[in-house]
């Protein structure tokens, strides 16, 4: 493990997985301050910025570093904190492309409230990289003290998305901020949003719009140069307070393969305490989905549908609106088409049960929006049980929520997902 003397006044930037510790002086990450014996750990892909506020000796563990004179972060970041501090704010939301330096921002943000006395509430509304809460969810976490992360921030709640992106799912992304608004208010003194680096494409400029509408923000922090996201300046200016900040000047960007990597990681790590739960089809209730929402059919209708579609039924229910069977083998569509019309729904749902194989779903309460997440590892449709990954406790007590994120649960790797509603 490589000691570097770091001078007043040098940033080290480590590059994750990578951990540093203080051996002497101390150094200020996003406006914490590390002293002698402190640790910090910058994720993987991510990096972290030391700057040296005295001659400092550092250890660095694993991962790469870069040395840099002078402080990393603008000096319109401090002040833009300075004045946040001073001023009457509720609600700020934070909107930057990808890459920017929106979590790093909202870090800072933490740290200069937090070390005022203040109690700051993060809604982390980034699904695709995630810093406060499960994946695939819109995190919330309050911070009474300085974090050199958001990852170390403590979470109170989340709302499940499903997804690692909000596209196609604009309604839940917009609705999880807003109930998740109304729980940190009552939590904290200030409310910090920090949201994706979709600022283009029309999803990508409705759901900053309605999201901002929504929330009705005392300030917009645009962070990027006069010349970037004029596309949203010039709708919201009219609407709301906006202010704007640039990048850092040492931004390093993250192909989608790091991108990939560090949602793998987020993952394994929120997993890492999991265990399998075996869960039978009539505890489950659940939504995002068809399946799993109606009455099973009694034995004399279940006979009545296997000699409709000519297959071993193995599972069948019915709601107002669709029919979901699992079978084996597969029907011919004809059938499937005659089943529609004999019982009269919309949507016949015909599965093998490995479609479920390796979703990820969440687990909601009346206490919580989001208790936890799980990978369904199994489905044993003769005997009526799925199996689930999660740290979660009794499963079969929550309401479900089908995303359309699999993961391999050995791995963490992403896998091809689900349409949405397509079970």
């Amino acid at each position: 493990m490589p000691e570097i003397s770091l001078p007043k006044g040098y940033t080290l930037v480590a590059h994750g997985p990578s951990k540093v510790r203080v051996l002497e002086g101390s150094v200020m990450i996003f406006g914490a301050t590390l002293s002698a014996g402190s640790e910090a750990f910058a994720e993987p892909t991510r990096s972290l910025p030391l700057y040296a506020t005295d001659d400092s000796r550092l250890e660095v563990d694993k991962g790469s570093f870069s040395l840099v004179e002078g402080d990393t972060i603008p000096a319109e970041w401090y002040r833009l904190a300075e004045a946040i501090s001073q001023g009457e704010f509720r609600r700020v939301i934070i909107m930057g492309d990808v890459d920017s330096g929106k979590t790093s921002l909202a870090t800072l943000l933490v740290n200069s409230l937090t070390g005022k006395g203040r109690r700051v509430a993060v809604i982390d509304a980034d699904v695709g990289q995630k810093s406060v809460g499960p994946p695939g969810a819109i995190g919330l976490g309050v911070a009474s003290k300085p974090v050199y992360s958001l990852v170390n921030v403590e979470v109170y709640d989340s709302f499940f998305i499903g997804s690692n992106t909000p596209s196609g799912l604009l309604h839940r992304s917009i609705g999880g901020v807003v109930v998740l608004l109304r729980k940190a208010e009552k939590l904290a003194d200030i409310t910090i949003i920090d949201t994706t680096g979709w600022v283009t494409e029309s999803e990508g400029r409705d759901l900053k719009l309605i999201k901002t509408l929504a929330v009705e923000p005392d300030l917009v922090v645009l962070v990027g140069g006069s010349s970037t996201l004029v596309q949203l300046e010039r709708p919201l200016r009219k609407m709301f307070r906006l202010t704007r900040v640039p990048k850092p000047q040492y931004v390093f960007e993250r192909s989608r393969g790091d991108r990939r990597e560090y949602r793998r990681w987020v993952f394994s790590r929120y997993l890492a305490s999991a265990s399998v739960k075996s869960v039978d089809f009539a505890s489950i209730d659940i939504a995002y989905t068809f399946f799993f929402t109606g009455a099973p059919l009694v034995a004399e209708e279940v006979s009545r549908l296997q000699a409709i579609l000519g297959v071993n039924v193995l599972y069948a229910e019915k709601s107002d609106d669709h029919l979901g069977v699992i079978t084996q083998p597969q029907p011919p569509p004809q059938a499937v088409e005659l089943a529609k019309s004999v019982y009269g729904v919309r949507h016949v749902k015909v599965l093998s049960g490995y479609e479920l194989m390796h979703s990820v779903v969440g687990f909601m309460s009346r206490e919580k929006y989001c208790e936890g997440i799980g990978v369904i590892t199994g489905v044993n449709p003769r005997e009526g049980r799925i199996q689930v990954l999660t740290p979660v406790d009794n499963p079969a007590e929550k309401l479900w929520l089908l995303g359309v994120q699999k993961v391999n649960p050995s791995t963490f790797e992403e896998e091809a997902g689900l349409e949405k509603w397509s079970i």
